[in-house]
């Protein structure tokens, strides 16, 4: 048989370019690795962005006072809309599931990311005015800072 009518891969080059795929895999497995909590916190903000807009969309769609309620010890919060006019507004209905970002069974599940502080609820009148707030979360000494303006605009950090 000619070496030249030969086809196919020996054993040995087999065997190279798997330990070579191996090397590279495990490179770029550790790199991930390394991204996630990044990766978890943007998704934490992005959900928390969303849901103030949509709160202060909800308050001007009803015609109703809106605000989150913040639960920094339990790593949450939930959209609640007013009970009624006047000094008796809070607390009002809760709508919605409560979004809990350290909980495997929530869909706004990012492990890992704290709600470290905020300043105050914030409130959405139904003109879409609101109490100016600032929220800071953080995974694993990544922090965002983000703030609501009193016009309602969101700004992350």
């Amino acid at each position: 048989m000619n070496r030249t009518d030969a086809r196919g891969w020996t054993l040995l080059e087999l065997l190279t370019v798997l330990a070579l795929l191996a090397l590279v895999l495990g490179w770029t497995g550790f790199g991930f690795r390394d991204l996630l909590p990044g990766l978890n916190l943007q998704g934490a903000v992005q959900d928390l962005v969303l849901d103030l807009q949509y709160t202060r969309w909800r308050a001007m769609a009803q015609n109703q006072y809106y605000r989150l309620v913040f639960f920094t010890d339990q790593e949450a919060y939930a959209l609640e809309r007013e009970a009624g006019n006047g000094a008796g507004r809070w607390p009002g209905q809760v709508e919605g599931a409560l979004r809990e970002f350290n909980n495997p069974g929530s869909p706004y599940y990012h492990p890992g990311v704290e709600l470290l502080q905020v300043s105050r609820n914030p409130v959405f009148t139904p003109r879409g005015m609101v109490s100016g707030s600032t929220i800071v979360l953080q995974c694993e000494g990544r922090r965002k800072v983000i703030t609501v303006s009193s016009q309602g605009r969101v700004k992350v950090e």
